[in-house]
């Protein structure tokens, strides 16, 4: 369920933080009624709110949190949550190609950083990355 959540994030034209609060109440009501249905608690519903939570935070925050903590996220999620966070992040015409080569830059470093995941895996992991 919670796979056909994130991988519709690409049909979202773009979201503001109503939108993001919605998702989260309605992520939360869905697992709230699965677990009475099931009576067990669906825990993967809460991958996907945390997925939708990660885009009240800056891309550099996001990079910052795959090499810090764990990736919880395929690279394809991360890409798709980076490019939601610009599509929903215009704010004007100017910027815009501002904003497409920001966005370039953050899936360049995304890559590295899932890379050198993969690289490591089961080694400690490298932070070697400059996220700035």
């Amino acid at each position: 369920m919670s796979g056909i959540i994130i991988s519709n994030a690409s049909y979202i034209k773009e979201i503001n933080n109503g939108g993001l609060k919605k998702m989260s109440r309605n992520i939360l009501a869905l697992q709230q009624n699965l677990t009475n249905i099931t009576l067990t608690h669906e825990l993967e519903l809460e991958r996907a709110g945390f997925y939708y939570e990660l885009l009240y935070q800056k891309p550099e925050e996001i990079l910052r949190n795959i090499v810090e903590q764990q990736k919880r996220f395929t690279k394809s999620e991360y890409v798709e949550l980076i490019q939601l966070y610009y599509r929903s992040n215009r704010h004007s015409k100017n910027n815009n190609k501002r904003s497409e080569k920001q966005l370039n830059l953050h899936l360049v470093k995304l890559n590295e950083i899932m890379e050198n995941e993969s690289e490591s895996s089961g080694e400690e992991k490298s932070n070697g990355v400059d996220l700035c």
